[in-house]
């Protein structure tokens, strides 16, 4: 009998422009890994930018997806958000109406996953579905996720051995202590460095 093939997801949602919230989260998320980091994803689900928000109005969106990137995120829902100007940047998928995410969970080629904002026709073992819904759990094979506020994150384990399955799932509150990744608030500094300067050009 093959060992059962396990993956963990995590996920944020309405970050909503709180860029000065990030290295805080990436030390949470960190935390929340297991110790195997194998078959570890990690989404967005939208909502990482706000147009109110000072520095999101000035990139355009693009800063709360750069730090994002920088956090080691595999792909974001970046529908109706234009990122012409950074997804050639961009390490990890941007996915809209237009675009999808592909994943092949290793060494078993046929056991890949696609990551739609919606559902879609799709041949992979499991698809993703990377717009909030109210609660986790598994349609077919297409995974939605429930969700979550801007301080917290959402974990899934699941088994993908046969029909996906949903092994466990949670969402984490980020406690008020937990200290900044100093990797990562100088990549914000950086971010909002560009948008400072962006302002004064106008």
């Amino acid at each position: 009998m093959d060992k059962p093939l396990s993956l963990t997801l995590l996920y944020t949602s309405n970050l909503r422009g709180d860029i000065r919230l990030l290295p805080r989260l990436y030390t949470f998320i960190q935390r929340l890994k297991p110790a195997r980091r194998q078959g570890v994803l990690l989404f967005d689900l939208g909502q990482a930018c706000a147009d109110e928000v000072w520095h999101c109005r000035l990139t355009q969106g693009r800063s709360m997806l750069i730090a994002l990137d920088g956090m080691g995120f595999h792909a974001a829902n970046v529908a109706g958000a234009d990122v012409r100007q950074v997804e050639a940047q961009m390490t990890m998928g941007l996915v809209d109406e237009r675009r999808d995410w592909f994943y092949h969970i290793p060494p078993v080629s046929d056991r890949s996953i696609t990551a739609t904002v919606g559902p879609a026709d799709s041949a992979a073992r499991l698809q993703i579905c990377l717009s909030a819904a109210d609660e986790t759990r598994i349609q077919g094979k297409v995974l939605y996720l429930g969700d979550v506020g801007g301080g917290q994150v959402g974990r899934v384990g699941l088994d993908l051995h046969s029909a996906p399955r949903i092994i466990a799932s949670g969402v984490h509150d980020m406690p008020s202590g937990t200290l900044p990744n100093p990797s990562l608030a100088a990549t914000v500094e950086f971010v909002e460095s560009e948008a400072r300067y962006l302002q004064k050009k106008r």
